[in-house]
């Protein structure tokens, strides 16, 4: 999976969310680490560790 593209779609607002697993997180940390806008997005944990990235509402 490109995380990087996913990441750049969800900031663009091309998509709205996608959703994480947690044995998918080491590959995505990777990109998410070297991404320069990880403060406009972020990611809401749930039960069992799936997390959802979101696009972040501005204050």
């Amino acid at each position: 999976m490109d995380y990087n593209k996913l990441l750049e779609q969800l900031r663009r607002g091309e998509i709205d969310e996608f959703q994480l697993a947690p044995a998918e997180f080491p590959t995505f940390y990777e990109a998410w680490r070297n991404y320069p806008y990880q403060n406009l997005l972020r990611g809401v944990a749930a039960r069992g560790g799936l997390v959802t990235y979101q696009r972040a509402k501005p204050m």
